[in-house]
């Protein structure tokens, strides 16, 4: 069954629930259709899809726009598979912490207890802890103070090993003492992953995440029968989906190498917001949770894409909304990913929000990000 907005169409997908059995003024999603098919309208994204969830059951599940940024391809689905990329993140950050229950591993242990090359006087104090929070001084992101010509994803230098490469030129700061947003910090959790439990990082998620939570359209590499089920915004996506993530010598893509579709997110978000299980099956212990979602870093600076933040607020592989400044209430935690996607969870509300708003074009929009967030708290009753 779908809906019509003006000349579009609206594709809903599975609910079992109505707005009003969760306590939700349907109104808002009237709301939301209509924010969003303006920004497609206005040609500002290529399409949206959301799913909302309160009290564990889905009472708003919906797609419209083109699931193709660049060619003629049909609508975009509510079960279309899009790149999450660094909502990843998030997955990366619960299997560390399943193997700190398991006594594999613990927050404050030096990488280099595990990682040689970090046994430098520049890396030997990094710890896992470090990585997690984005406070190890390694090199964030490109572009991330805004440099006009930033260096590649290894520092501009790789060589015969990229954990050389990344950790190559100087640290950005001593750890602990600035929060700077690095992938490549991640991409060294996915090979401690790796040398703990002997697993490649992508199997590890998959047997201890994916599979338990019956995550079935979500994938590091996605099968080639499913290829035009995936949303695509610019043609470096569909470059993508033919390259592995599963290569010998290269960094895992523990920062930002998933692919999923709303509903395998909330299945996700929904066992973070039950502490740490979902139908019956614990993933994490209930502590693990709780120390995921609460604030770690203690009056930590950070300079955030030209934001400059006194006091960052993180928690283990999370984001925080302890500052407020939008709708959101405080206890919420979320993480999001470049090409637009979001994974927000309101423990306080019970509520898991899910969106994709794909685009190519580049930079911060937040008509596509924060406007929806404002759009769909506001509906709670």
């Amino acid at each position: 069954m779908n809906q019509q907005l003006r000349d579009r169409t609206i594709h809903l997908g599975h609910t079992n629930a109505s707005p009003s059995e969760v306590e939700y003024d349907a109104r808002k999603l009237d709301t939301l259709d209509r924010h969003f098919g303006q920004l497609i309208d206005d040609g500002k994204i290529q399409a949206a899809s959301y799913l909302l969830a309160r009290y564990g059951k889905i009472f708003a599940h919906k797609s419209m726009g083109a699931r193709v940024g660049f060619e003629e391809s049909g609508d975009l689905q509510p079960d279309s598979i899009r790149r999450i990329a660094s909502t990843t993140k998030a997955f990366t950050a619960v299997a560390v912490l399943k193997l700190v229950e398991d006594g594999k591993l613990y927050l404050e242990q030096p990488v280099s207890n595990l990682i040689e090359e970090f046994d430098t006087p520049l890396h030997r104090s990094i710890t896992v802890f470090h990585l997690l929070t984005h406070t190890s001084g390694i090199c964030p992101d490109p572009g991330y103070y805004l440099e006009p010509y930033p260096r590649g994803w290894w520092n501009g230098h790789d060589g015969d090993s990229w954990i050389k490469g990344v950790l190559s030129g100087p640290v950005r700061c001593k750890p602990g003492e600035f929060y700077n947003y690095s992938s490549a910090g991640f991409g060294m959790l996915g090979e401690l992953i790796g040398r703990i439990t002997g697993m490649h990082y992508n199997d590890y998620i998959r047997q201890s995440i994916l599979e338990p939570l019956g995550m079935s359209r979500t994938f590091f590499d996605v099968p080639e029968h499913l290829h035009d089920e995936v949303c695509l915004a610019e043609k470096f996506d569909a470059e993508r989906l033919t390259t592995s993530t599963k290569q010998p010598g290269k960094m895992p893509r523990a920062g930002g190498g998933l692919h999923s579709t709303l509903q395998d997110l909330w299945k996700f978000g929904q066992m973070l917001l039950d502490k740490g299980t979902f139908e019956g099956k614990r993933i994490i212990s209930r502590k693990s949770v709780e120390a995921m979602t609460r604030n770690q870093l203690n009056k930590v600076p950070a300079y955030a894409w030209g934001v400059q933040i006194p006091s960052k607020n993180f928690g283990l592989g999370l984001n925080l909304f302890l500052e407020g400044g939008e709708l959101k209430s405080q206890a919420t935690f979320s993480h999001e990913g470049a090409g637009r996607c979001a994974l927000h969870i309101d423990p306080a509300e019970q509520l898991v929000a899910v969106f994709f708003v794909p685009t190519a074009t580049p930079g911060f929009l937040p008509e596509s990000i924060v406007h929806p967030g404002n759009i769909i708290w506001s509906g709670l009753n």
